[in-house]
């Protein structure tokens, strides 16, 4: 259960949505594993842990070049991806305990998503699990030129719902994400650890 005191002396809150909102990351390696077997290809989704809160262009190019796959393909490869995801997600994903946080701030504070994931497949999940309301932004990958380690994506965030950084918590399942939240002045709550991160 995450204390709820803990975040109200922020202005605004921030929240990745894969790991954190949203419980995905099962389902994208699943995806990963469907694409590998499709091409004949022993892809490895541990890397897309380590590279969560990335764009599906990075992490798939990553992927591959690990399993020795021909980067010609990576339209194909991406495209298939988010195919194979898309009908997994919204079959499985189901929401975290940080989502009982922004469910409780609502209309209390200015709430933002960011996230590196593609903007169709964030709207279709925050509809389907009928979160959306909660946010007044939502920050996708196509939002933004430079993703998370760098601070775009959450500057982004705090500057639409008009926070300043240093107001604004996020809240982070992603070492990329921890980063990008201390690099953009703002303090970090890991849900992996439940440990508030301020430097």
């Amino acid at each position: 259960m995450l204390d709820k005191q803990l975040f109200s002396q922020y202005a605004g809150l921030i929240f990745d949505m894969d790991g954190t909102l949203i419980d995905t990351m099962p389902c994208h390696a699943q995806a990963w594993l469907m694409v590998g077997e499709y091409y004949g290809y022993a892809l490895q989704p541990e890397i897309m842990y380590k590279m969560a809160g990335a764009p599906l262009r990075t992490i798939a190019q990553a992927i591959m070049q690990e399993a020795n796959m021909p980067l010609t393909l990576l339209q194909d490869v991406m495209r298939l991806k988010r195919q194979f995801g898309k009908a997994l997600i919204l079959n499985q994903a189901k929401l975290l305990p940080a989502a009982n946080v922004a469910k409780h701030f609502y209309q209390q504070k200015a709430m933002a998503l960011g996230t590196g994931s593609h903007r169709e497949m964030t709207y279709l999940l925050l509809d389907k699990l009928d979160i959306a309301h909660c946010f007044e932004a939502v920050v996708t990958s196509e939002d933004v030129e430079k993703h998370k380690p760098a601070p775009d994506t959450f500057l982004r965030c705090a500057e639409l719902i008009q926070v300043k950084p240093q107001d604004c918590l996020v809240f982070e399942d992603a070492d990329l994400g921890v980063q990008a939240g201390l690099a953009a002045g703002m303090h970090v709550f890991d849900v992996r650890t439940c440990r508030l991160i301020t430097e």
